[in-house]
């Protein structure tokens, strides 16, 4: 029996506790009509602000989702402008999630509306304050047991690891010394069991990109806002992504290839086998479809699931990093060993989109699939009718077509190459034939 929860304490400044609710919109300067003066010249000094929320925002970001076969759809997704700020720095920071809920829609909802704001707010369990990191681990020791027990004898060797491999560049040092990884860590594990005291079953797989613009021109010419966002020309941009379960992350290149950039946390996956083997070797388990199984879950790491947390059913994310951007700007400021090794492939920027996708998508849809479907629609319509909006609805509408069996959600977030891809459709062949084969009478029924 897992015991009674306790609360971690909120820190109250005069009696009343201090917090700034997230910001889920982008600030554009408008641009002074003058036609005498080119862009580049315009003072956005005198011009005003917009404020458009990001998922209104269909030029910039696409988020789809759909039931598909399904009673009901338990994914949830977000998207917010983190800022986050300390004594050392403050930074904006945009954060897309998306979360796949199972054994209902609680959690999933809960992380939807609360995961943000937590890594916003946690500052005092970075710093410690007033004990509250001690306090998390204790609790999960304490109140969980299993697995926690021999986790918190261990808790120093985890915020070590926690810390390493950040990215550090030679000549870009207001990234270095960063505590991205260690905030994400400790707020995944935070909210996890802040969830646990709403006493209930569901849990949720998740995966979280945060952005954040790490160089700029100085130049302030129209790029094509004045503001120095990671989609604009002349940026260069950190890229973290937390993952949780089976939930997808993809970074699509500028040649048009899929990249995975996560790795699901299936009973299969051999660092997650070694991990929970160690502690519960008798829990695994093989399904009537042969596919490998932890007690009754498909995933060995979630958010909520407290039935299964104490035998390693986990919140702690996986971390992944990569320096994206303006690929002539990448060649300026970082060094050829330095664009191998955080850039993807190598190729030293232009990117052209990242995609975040629930199971309901990659069980029916390979990555370059998933990739295609995005850029053979935008070639196919071009600039005035394709955006990373109608591209998103296109890939929920093959996967509601050809008979997915499960909740089906996409985000696809445009970067700085976005369009400029080469215009080959690698899977065409093999998504028509999907189309040729699929014959909606086996869909069931007599």
């Amino acid at each position: 029996m897992i015991k009674q929860l306790k609360c971690i304490k909120c820190i109250k400044f005069n009696n009343s506790i201090q917090l700034r609710f997230l910001s889920n919109a982008v600030s554009f300067t408008a641009v002074e009509r003058q036609p005498n003066l080119p862009l580049s010249t315009k003072n956005p000094s005198k011009s005003y602000k917009l404020k458009v929320p990001l998922l209104k925002s269909p030029s910039h970001l696409g988020h789809a989702t759909s039931r598909v076969n399904r009673l009901y759809n338990e994914d949830k997704y977000s998207a917010n402008v983190l800022n986050l700020k300390t004594d050392k720095y403050d930074k904006t920071i945009f954060n897309f999630n998306i979360f796949d809920g199972h054994g209902g829609d609680q959690c999933s909802n809960y992380l939807s509306d609360n995961l943000s704001q937590q890594i916003e707010d946690s500052n005092d369990l970075i710093n410690n304050i007033d004990n509250q990191r001690d306090q998390l681990f204790k609790n999960y020791a304490q109140n969980i047991g299993g697995y926690w027990k021999r986790w918190y004898r261990h808790c120093e060797k985890h915020l070590e690891n926690w810390c390493k491999n950040e990215i550090n560049l030679e000549n870009l040092n207001n990234i270095n010394n960063d505590d991205i990884k260690l905030r994400l860590s400790l707020s995944f594990l935070n909210s996890d069991y802040k969830f646990f005291n709403k006493d209930e079953k569901s849990g949720s797989t998740c995966t979280s990109a945060l952005i954040e613009t790490i160089y700029s021109s100085p130049d302030k010419q129209f790029q094509p806002f004045f503001e120095t966002y990671y989609f604009n020309r002349h940026t260069i941009s950190k890229l973290t992504i937390a993952q949780v379960g089976d939930t997808k992350a993809i970074l699509v290149d500028k040649n048009g290839i899929a990249n995975s950039v996560t790795e699901d946390h299936h009973p299969s996956n051999p660092i997650e086998a070694t991990r929970l083997r160690k502690y519960a070797a008798n829990f695994f388990m093989t399904d009537s479809f042969g596919e490998e199984r932890f007690i009754a879950l498909a995933n060995t790491r979630s958010f909520g699931d407290i039935d299964y947390k104490e035998v390693g059913v986990i919140a702690e994310p996986d971390i992944y990093q990569f320096i994206i951007g303006d690929s002539a700007e990448v060649k300026k400021h970082l060094t050829p060993d330095e664009i191998k090794k955080y850039t993807i492939n190598g190729l030293g920027g232009d990117e052209s989109f990242l995609i975040l996708v629930s199971d309901g998508i990659t069980n029916i849809l390979t990555d370059q699939e998933i990739a295609d479907i995005i850029s053979s629609h935008f070639n196919m319509q071009g600039h005035t009718k394709a955006n990373p909006q109608s591209c998103a609805h296109e890939v929920i509408k093959f996967v509601e077509y050809v008979g997915g069996d499960d909740n089906a959600t996409c985000l696809v977030i445009r970067l700085n190459g976005w369009g400029k891809w080469p215009n080959i459709d690698r899977t065409g062949e093999l998504r028509q034939a999907r189309l040729d084969d699929f014959n909606p009478r086996n869909r069931g029924g007599g």
